[in-house]
């Protein structure tokens, strides 16, 4: 039976407990973290607030493209509590962002990011698969996939990357290879670079992103398995991805219960 499961914004008030997150931790996030968010106005003028006395922050973020209206129109007339209770909306906001940055070895704890690995071994030999990892849980994914025939890992946060090489290390992950990129419509790998890409939720990412970027994950490897294991992310809608050939199931994700996930498999 699945877990009871509380709302996104009580986890991300949990995230913020547990990283100790502050207005500050925006120093650690980079420009581009920020942008392609979907903003509404509303979000933006709560910028201009929690800004108006955060120079360092402002200067740190600058070259936010989604930021620039609100950096135009720094609101220096408010209260400070007013400034305070934006901030703090902000950091509730982006708490997962922030935690990532800041604490990578707390991200990695996370409960969803365990998920029922054996969904894989039963399709396919570690041992001469290759494997393209990114999203949600690929901390812990990738110890799973230690003896096989390589990883590849997508990862545009510099301290998780950084986090997800030392641990490959320790853990004794062979032939593991971190791209510094983001999952986007235009991955740096050529067609047929791995046999299964797994991709775990991106809390980012809305339903037109993944249909963009599932269609090159099929560029780049035949057999796809999306895995919506993260509560913080929105439910992707399946029936765009049957129509490009996946079929939906579930998995069990640890704290969680059953999830969704969806498979493309190709010839053998």
């Amino acid at each position: 039976m699945a877990a009871d499961r509380p709302p996104p914004s009580a986890i991300r008030q949990s995230l913020v407990r547990l990283g100790h997150l502050s207005f500050d931790d925006f120093l650690l996030l980079s420009p581009e973290a920020l942008d392609n968010r979907h903003w509404t106005p509303e979000v933006t003028v709560g910028w201009s607030v929690a800004l108006s006395n955060a120079p360092d922050i402002v200067l740190h973020l600058r070259d936010s493209a989604d930021l620039q209206s609100a950096i135009c129109n720094l609101q220096f007339s408010v209260s400070l509590a007013d400034i305070r209770a934006a901030q703090a909306r902000l950091v509730h906001a982006f708490a997962y962002d922030l935690l990532r940055s800041k604490a990578p070895p707390l991200y990695d704890t996370l409960p969803w990011h365990d998920w029922d690995f054996s969904i894989v071994t039963r399709r396919f030999k570690l041992w001469q698969t290759r494997f393209l990892l990114a999203g949600d849980g690929t901390t812990v994914t990738m110890c799973r996939c230690r003896k096989s025939a390589g990883v590849y890992v997508l990862e545009p946060c510099e301290a998780i990357a950084n986090y997800i090489e030392r641990k490959a290390t320790i853990e004794k992950v062979r032939r593991l290879r971190v791209l510094h990129s983001s999952l986007t419509p235009s991955l740096p790998l050529v067609p047929d670079s791995v046999d299964l890409a797994i991709i775990g939720s991106i809390p980012s990412l809305d339903t037109e992103d993944w249909r963009l970027v599932t269609r090159e994950l099929l560029n780049v490897s035949h057999n796809v398995l999306l895995v919506e294991n993260s509560p913080l992310a929105p439910a992707l809608d399946a029936e765009p991805l049957h129509v490009e050939g996946f079929v939906s199931e579930t998995v069990e994700v640890r704290g969680l219960g059953p999830r969704p996930c969806h498979w493309h498999l190709g010839p053998r």
